[in-house]
């Protein structure tokens, strides 16, 4: 059974950013400034890490478990269903994803839909080249190299478009969001599944606080949006956001296992160094998310999100 809330860990979160500490430098963590050249350089390192210990398949998002989720089954292939939902109801002939990574998401349903033409764009020469290759001899699917807060495709060319845990990470979050209104035609649709601050920083703990932005930096992220002020955006660009749910339970499952493959890892103190010194830097250091986020989650400071965004006809 899925909790009501993600699971928190029984180890006391002051104990877990000791652990943290005793690695790392959280200062000078949490003092970085992230920017799109740090992103692609963080997917660079981490693309053994994440087939390693994440998703063989090349999935680079967080699971989605709900109550029929098979045991064992952390819900990577979750996410694909719902923007097939998406898909289903405009009834979209041109669909693009946003940061499509190595292509997981767009060749799972260009396989399932052939009679739709999918797009994939990442910023990412070492993703778009990973994507065509696993990609090849599938007449439905592009991917292209580009930044998808400018884009050279035709305005209201796209039917459905697709963000995963990617809009965090780009530098304008309102010039990407503008560039997807632009893309969509009336009565298209935008899926946002995203992870978000709910609420300010400012109004949690000093130690919830530190362990949200040790999150944050070590997933690449200068700073997750603040869910309220996010939408407010997106109403302001053209949107109506027609859904907004909260599936924070629903990453239970996948955050425990990626807690328990951090903690294992910072147990072993004599390991460590070794470790560090055989895997690149911005890959180990994503072991402080997987230690940490339960808590952010847990203690409601992040929360992840299906956000959808319709223009209006």
């Amino acid at each position: 059974m899925i909790p009501a809330v993600a699971n928190i860990p029984d180890q006391p979160l002051a104990d877990a950013l000791a652990l943290v500490r005793k690695v790392f430098d959280a200062n000078e963590i949490t003092a970085r400034r992230i920017e799109s050249t740090n992103v692609v350089e963080y997917y660079r390192q981490s693309e053994r890490a994440y087939r390693m210990f994440h998703s063989g398949e090349g999935a680079l998002h967080i699971g989605l478990s709900t109550a029929d989720t098979p045991d064992g089954d952390v819900g990577h292939r979750r996410h694909v269903e719902l923007f097939a939902e998406v898909i289903e109801d405009v009834d979209a002939e041109n669909v693009v994803e946003f940061g499509s990574g190595m292509g997981y998401n767009v060749r799972t349903l260009a396989k399932e839909m052939p009679q739709r033409r999918f797009t994939g764009v990442d910023l990412s020469p070492h993703h778009t080249a990973t994507a065509r290759r696993e990609a090849r001899g599938m007449a439905n699917i592009e991917f292209v190299e580009a930044n998808y807060q400018q884009l050279d495709i035709p305005s209201g060319s796209c039917d459905a478009l697709l963000a995963i845990e990617t809009l965090c990470q780009c530098g304008d979050q309102r010039a990407a969001v503008a560039e997807a209104y632009r893309l969509l035609r009336p009565g298209g649709q935008m899926l946002v599944i995203d992870c978000f601050r709910k609420q300010s920083l400012d109004l949690v703990t000093p130690e919830l606080c530190e362990a949200a932005l040790l999150v944050e930096k070590t997933a690449a992220v200068d700073a997750f949006a603040e869910l309220e002020v996010w939408k407010q955006m997106a109403t302001e660009v053209g949107f109506r956001v027609a859904r907004c749910v909260d599936r924070s339970a629903e990453t239970s499952r996948d955050l425990a296992r990626l807690y328990r493959l951090a903690r294992r890892f910072f147990k072993m103190s004599l390991a460590v160094q070794l470790i560090r010194r055989a895997m690149p830097k911005l890959a180990i250091e994503n072991a402080v998310c997987g230690l940490l986020m339960p808590y952010t989650v847990g203690y409601e400071a992040h929360g992840y999100y299906t956000i959808t965004l319709e223009k209006p006809r």
